[in-house]
């Protein structure tokens, strides 16, 4: 048995762990500015908490579950958009995103798997990182999970 940093197993099923650290701090840094500006900018105080809230409310409903038993994907990145399932067949890659401040410092890196589905891309968010690093982690997880770098698979893709 396999223990990942990443994700959480139950039979046959990896349920992504949520990484609560990243949330938490980036809530207490709006928090300590809303506090900041509550007696100056009050309103605008309000809006910065209720960011927060939402941003909470995000971490507890979003989910990423891979199930080996029916070979499906299901996502939920936001409780702005619907639970998505999708076969693993039709599973075509990952996208990277790494988001820079002054050209040259990471500031988030966000995973992505894309899925073609009626000749449509469809895609679901895996997870986010400060480091590139963390995410080739979690890329890799993800693969070893799908079991798609084995060429017994039956999943034949370009690496």
């Amino acid at each position: 048995m396999n223990n990942y940093k990443f994700y959480k197993q139950e039979g046959n099923q990896y349920i992504f762990k949520n990484q609560p650290v990243f949330v938490t701090i980036l809530c207490l840094i709006f928090l300590v500015i809303a506090g900041v500006l509550f007696n100056s900018a009050r309103t605008f105080s309000y809006v910065i908490i209720a960011l927060v809230v939402l941003i909470m409310i995000n971490f507890f409903t979003k989910k990423f579950i891979i199930d080996m038993d029916r070979k499906t994907i299901t996502g939920k990145h936001t409780i702005f958009v619907p639970e998505r399932t999708y076969p693993l067949e039709n599973f075509t890659n990952f996208h990277i995103l790494a988001t820079k401040y002054m050209g040259f410092i990471t500031t988030n890196v966000m995973l992505s798997i894309y899925f073609e589905v009626d000749g449509k891309e469809k895609k679901l968010t895996v997870g986010q990182a400060l480091t590139q690093a963390g995410i080739q982690k979690m890329v890799n997880e993800t693969e070893d999970i799908m079991n798609i770098n084995n060429p017994d698979n039956g999943h034949h893709r370009p690496l």
